[in-house]
């Protein structure tokens, strides 16, 4: 017995979906070109109708994703303290683990990824940013692990099963006492 078909979307979204499914489940570098098209319905040359390589796909998917970061880090700097500014970070990365979380799953666990990002000058920029905004310009390194350690953990906490019981608004709470320990502001 075969599956269901899959409900057709067009174009780019089609590439897009499939490909984030794909990413998710298989990683990034693990799934070709080749593969997101025949998983999509199309030619290897329909897909490189919209794209010409796997970066391009993997920047795209993530895009809003990726749009989303520095819109926490510029709603952090309208805040006049520490405390503020880290809750606001932490918020805002909690929110998009919450409601983005294939996207925040692939986003925080493939090392592909990774190495692509840290070639884009805009995710370095943020990182500079964001940490100099909540740890300052000399930063304890336990602090700095922590951040670091929150904002990895985040994609697993997200998804955590153990949670599942939690309603948004607790769950959401939980992670930002965390951050905050780990940040050592509790």
């Amino acid at each position: 017995m075969s599956a269901a078909p899959r409900r057709r979307r067009t174009g780019r979204d089609q590439l897009l979906a499939v490909a984030l499914e794909l990413f998710a489940r298989d990683g990034i570098q693990a799934t070709s070109l080749q593969g997101i098209a025949d998983e999509a319905g199309v030619t290897k040359a329909g897909l490189y109708y919209h794209y010409k390589t796997k970066d391009e796909i993997v920047l795209d998917v993530l895009k809003p994703l990726l749009d989303a970061l520095p819109a926490v880090t510029r709603r952090a700097e309208a805040h006049r303290t520490r405390i503020a500014r880290v809750d606001e970070v932490l918020g805002g990365l909690i929110e998009i683990a919450l409601y983005e979380h294939s996207g925040f799953a692939v986003l925080m666990q493939d090392p592909y990824l990774t190495r692509l990002l840290s070639e884009q000058a805009s995710m370095r920029q943020w990182w500079d940013d964001t940490t100099a905004l909540i740890l300052g310009s000399d930063p304890d390194p336990q602090i700095r692990i922590g951040l670091v350690m929150f904002i990895n953990g985040l994609a697993g906490a997200s998804r955590d099963p153990a949670m599942a019981h939690l309603d948004d608004r607790d769950r959401r709470q939980s992670l930002l006492e965390c951050g905050r320990r780990l940040l050592r502001q509790d």
